[in-house]
């Protein structure tokens, strides 16, 4: 316990007075004859007893009356611990003093017949107290030890004995996500933040200390030079995208305190709990529950009990009902296109309760900085709190890359997360060569990856050539990105050997096994077997029931969308297999696709061939009267076909392996051909700005790890012919908006520790601060416990000589 003004206990003398005056003062008996004085004989010892009890009583009040009063003007205070009771020990003390009372009104109607006046007084007296002392008694096993052993617990540990005019080293660690941009009244949290550390600052005693850090990974936690310094650090802080979590910076500023507790003791000789300041860490954040991790995962409570001299407090900027819309999980269907083709954007406009429940949603293409809207705005209708949008741009062949962003045309309080942006690269419409012994046999293919009825209106998304097996030995293939070949009876080895060239030198193969006029030794050649990623052994009925396509391997690109999207796996699963070729899998093979029932069968299978890679799908693709439709009805009335086919061809040209969208903070890796080497490139930011970077010779990508800004990058070479170019957009995460805040119990849960002070208005700061410092203030309780005293001094006297009526008198 420690005194704000201490130099008062001297008055602590006074609480002698009463018992000088009773001393000095105390009246002397006077002898008078009195007849019938035998008549009280009976009575004198009781009175007697009574009387010096009394005596005493009312000089033990008028002592601890004046004692209390000078202990509450010394305004004594007791280390910050949670003094209170818990539900359970109001209930249990409660309890405790009910039982009291029963048992003394029971008591005293237990012992039946008559019973003299006084003799019924003295044993209701003895009866209340041995209830009150028994009752005493019990509240302090049941309560009042576990509470004193709690209260010990917390106050065991030792800690820094502040005053107020003690110099204080404090860290402020400032929440520097991008929810802290909320804006209210025409200040964002992160200004309200700048303005709390300010006020504080200029309370702090002289030869004070402070640091100053964000959530940024790269900020130095360091005292500065002194309390100007600080404040004018604070102008330098910024939201950033890529914010560290609250547990590991407040982690480093607990080490960064420790450290600097024992360099102080070491340059001044000193050491145990010894310090020359009061080391307070402040936490200014907007609760947001994305800030923080959980679990925690780096040892905060472990360290927060290792460093107890220390006081931790989490300061809340927030504001209470934050309103906010915004626009999250944006995906294309697509990273990179063919000009004509639609591209998808599919994304969830969500609002937080009170916010708007309509909103109206726009997409810009951006060229040369200037932006251009695309179609008409779509107004998204927002229930239970989101809406997903989907919105469909067709994609131009002016430019390799289409960048744009979508927006919510209304305004809100965080704007951050109203725009995001994307990209899409354009590329060549891929060049195709379907080989069949019979060119019917190749159309229903060909139709799905090019349909008829839009190469008639003039849009194209690929270039396909259809050739015989006995042509295509006179094809070149390296003028092709993807060879298919479709149900060969018997190709010879040297188109084997031409399939597998191409393959190894970056091309895409795929292979149809769906006719039972293949020949599988024409398909078992060294050649052969070294591209495809099983070898045909004869073709399976199912005999009992259809077979099912079912997802393998989910996570592939090519089925990553059937995996995601149900409605697109039902319908794959719809088709109904009759036949299928039972083949011996490459040991180097993945399954992507099997069938349902018996052997589990592979359906799509693939293989890596050196730079390039080769498909295999092990039944029909047509419905030919004499061929697929004696083997499944995928091609009939079953939309999923075209929907695989197009990530087979995106995927063999490798279009759906090119990421172009990322969130901010991941690492970003561009591969470069190795004929479009280069040594430097710039990187053109957000904002205009632009870096340099190198690439080493031995490299075959750039790898970025500092793209931290939303928004469009481009990087091109720099000083150097090669052509190559890439671009990529960058967006804030999604959990930014959510503004969801932790709750006290779990932050509680998180942190465990009692040097740990939340503080949820910025105005009762200084009250918590001050508790931190010097305890919990017990002048109030003091002054009610005065306030006590006097009443009970005042009883007592005035009901010091009374008689008690007599009821009557004992028999001569």
């Amino acid at each position: 316990m420690s005194l704000i003004n201490a130099s008062l206990l001297f008055g602590l003398g006074l609480a002698a007075l009463p018992v000088i005056l009773h001393m000095i003062m105390r009246a002397k008996p006077k002898r008078l004859e009195f007849p019938a004085l035998r008549l009280l004989k009976n009575r004198k010892v009781s009175n007697s007893r009574r009387m010096q009890l009394r005596h005493l009583l009312l000089l033990i009040l008028r002592s601890l009356l004046i004692a209390v009063l000078v202990l509450a003007i010394a305004r004594p205070s007791l280390p910050a611990a949670r003094y209170g009771l818990r539900w359970w020990e109001w209930m249990i003390l409660t309890l405790t003093a009910a039982t009291s009372i029963a048992a003394y009104f029971w008591l005293t109607h237990r012992a039946p017949g008559p019973r003299a006046a006084c003799d019924d007084k003295d044993r209701r007296s003895k009866l209340r107290l041995w209830c009150v002392v028994l009752g005493t008694l019990a509240a302090l096993l049941a309560v009042g030890i576990p509470w004193g052993l709690r209260v010990r617990g917390e106050l065991s540990a030792p800690r820094n004995e502040a005053t107020e005019d003690v110099p204080i080293a404090a860290v402020f660690l400032v929440d520097t996500s991008v929810s802290m941009n909320y804006r209210l009244e025409n200040k964002t949290r992160l200004e309200q933040a700048r303005t709390v550390i300010r006020e504080h600052l200029g309370r702090f005693p002289a030869g004070s200390r402070a640091a100053i850090s964000g959530l940024n990974a790269h900020d130095d936690i360091v005292f500065q030079a002194d309390l100007a310094g600080a404040a004018s650090r604070l102008d330098t802080l910024e939201t950033t995208n890529v914010p560290e979590p609250i547990n590991r910076r407040l982690k480093a500023a607990i080490q960064f305190q420790i450290d600097d507790r024992t360099q102080d003791q070491e340059r001044l000789g000193t050491g145990g709990t010894s310090d020359t300041h009061a080391r307070e860490i402040y936490v200014l954040t907007d609760f947001s529950k994305t800030a923080w991790r959980e679990p925690d995962e780096s040892g905060l409570s472990d360290a927060l009990k290792a460093a107890n001299w220390l006081q931790v407090y989490l300061v809340d900027v927030a504001v209470p009902q934050p309103i906010n819309a915004a626009i999250t999980h944006l995906t294309l269907s697509e990273e990179t296109s063919v000009a004509g083709r639609d591209l998808l954007l599919t994304m969830t406009v969500s609002s937080t309760p009170g916010g708007p429940t309509l909103t109206t949603v726009e997409t810009l293409l951006l060229e040369n900085g200037i932006e251009t809207r695309v179609g008409a705005p779509q107004i998204a209708k927002i229930e239970n709190g989101a809406s997903q949008v989907q919105m469909t741009l067709r994609v131009t062949g002016a430019q390799p890359f289409m960048e744009g962003i979508v927006r919510l045309t209304s305004e809100d309080p965080l704007p951050e997360d109203n725009v995001r942006a994307f990209t899409c690269g354009v590329r060549p419409k891929p060049s195709i060569l379907l080989i069949a012994d019979r060119l019917e046999e190749s159309l229903y293919l060909r139709n799905a990856l090019q349909p008829i009825q839009l190469e008639q209106q003039g849009i194209k998304y690929c270039e396909c050539t259809s050739v015989t097996t006995a042509q295509a030995g006179q094809a070149t293939l390296s003028n092709f990105d993807v060879v298919m070949l479709v149900n060969c009876q018997r190709p010879d080895e040297r188109l084997w050997k031409s399939l597998w060239d191409f393959a190894n030198t970056g091309g895409g193969v795929f292979v149809v096994a769906g006719s039972n006029k293949i020949q599988p030794g024409a398909w078992m050649v060294s050649s052969a077997k070294e591209l495809l990623p099983g070898t045909p052994l004869r073709f399976v009925n199912f005999n009992t029931e259809p077979g099912q396509l079912k997802l393998v391997t989910e996570q592939h690109s090519l089925t990553r969308e059937f995996a995601q999207d149900e409605s697109i796996r039902v319908e794959l699963s719809r088709a109904a297999f009759d036949r299928c070729w039972a083949v011996d899998a490459d040991p180097t093979s993945t399954t992507l696709l099997g069938f349902t029932g018996p052997g589990d069968r592979p359906a799509l299978m693939e293989r890596t061939v050196g730079q390039g890679r080769c498909l295999m799908f092990n039944s029909a693709m047509d419905n030919l009267t004499d061929g697929g439709m004696q083997w499944n009805n995928f091609v009939v009335d079953n939309w999923s076909f075209p929907v695989l086919t197009d990530k087979i061809l995106q995927h063999l040209t490798g279009a759906s392996n090119t990421k172009r969208n990322y969130i901010a903070g991941e690492s970003i890796v561009i591969p470069v051909p190795v004929s479009q080497r280069f040594e430097q490139y710039l990187l053109r930011r957000p904002g205009l700005r632009q870096t340099r970077g190198s690439m080493l010779p031995e490299e075959s990508s750039v790898l970025l790890t500092d793209a931290t800004d939303t928004g469009h990058y481009r990087l091109k070479p720099f000083e150097a012919r090669s052509p190559f170019e890439a671009a990529f957009a960058v967006n804030m995460r999604d959990a930014e908006s959510t503004l969801e805040k932790i709750r006290d119990d779990q932050l509680n849960a998180m942190l465990a520790g009692s040097n740990v002070a939340i503080v949820h208005d910025a105005l009762e700061l200084q009250r918590a601060v001050r508790m931190g410092r010097l305890g919990i203030e017990v002048f109030p309780v003091l002054m009610g416990l005065v306030i006590l005293l006097f009443c009970s001094e005042h009883l007592m006297a005035n009901f010091f000589y009374d008689e008690e009526a007599v009821q009557g008198l004992p028999a001569k």
